[in-house]
């Protein structure tokens, strides 16, 4: 089991709270404490990043390159929509949860709002560059269909065929879904620095176990 994985966090939880001394019949369940984990880990990033601090490279999780579909060609624009539904990102109050998007070329796409990808279709310089945003559980993105140089109907501007992902996401084992991965929870680091793992495991003890503490566990 690697250091710091998610299951040896959950094991340091249980261990303490039972004195190292853990029954069969716990009525502590590891699912709820996951559930904490997740919980505690998404209010501490979020207490962090609204103070204005640069982003931890250890809170972020990369989304590998995933298919998008197009919703046809319209008047003025292509839209493509993601095949598969995006993990919900921290709610975070200066910027989102949602870092980078690059396209199939490696080129990053800029993120933005529903009202402003449609709009953006009419500008003249920006026009032809790709605008996402998430609506829902998906990702869309929006493109002109007319060559901001020519100002004619440019059908090779229908490129877009894949993106990759980078964000910080509230739970963060359903990246690997989405990755077709299953989530390793004993051989992959949780995506929280080392530093933050003692406040969690605190949070949990004293705002979610402490009545639990006095309570006498069948050890036999």
């Amino acid at each position: 089991m690697v250091l710091n994985s998610l299951n040896a966090i959950i094991d340091d939880i249980l261990l303490e709270i039972r004195n190292s001394d853990i029954a069969e019949s716990d009525s502590i369940s590891r699912i709820q404490i996951e559930q904490w984990i997740h919980q505690y880990r998404a209010l501490l990033i979020k207490q962090d990043l609204d103070k204005g601090r640069a982003i931890n490279p250890g809170y972020v999780q990369i989304i590998n390159p995933f298919t998008m579909q197009s919703l046809g060609t319209f008047a003025d624009r292509y839209e493509y929509e993601s095949v598969k539904s995006i993990p919900k990102t921290i709610d975070l109050h200066f910027r989102s949860g949602l870092l980078s998007i690059k396209d199939q070329d490696g080129d990053l796409i800029q993120l933005g709002t529903e009202y402003k990808a449609r709009i953006q279709v009419n500008r003249k310089f920006t026009s032809n560059d790709y605008i996402a945003y998430i609506k829902g559980d998906k990702l869309y993105a929006i493109k002109s269909i007319v060559d901001q140089c020519t100002d004619e109907v440019d059908h090779t501007l229908d490129t877009l065929t894949s993106v990759e992902l980078a964000g910080i996401f509230e739970d963060p084992t359903a990246v690997g879904a989405i990755n077709s991965v299953c989530y390793d929870p004993d051989n992959t680091v949780y995506p929280v620095p080392a530093n933050i793992i003692p406040t969690i495991k605190n949070l949990i003890f004293t705002k979610e176990l402490l009545v639990m503490q006095s309570v006498p566990t069948d050890t036999s």
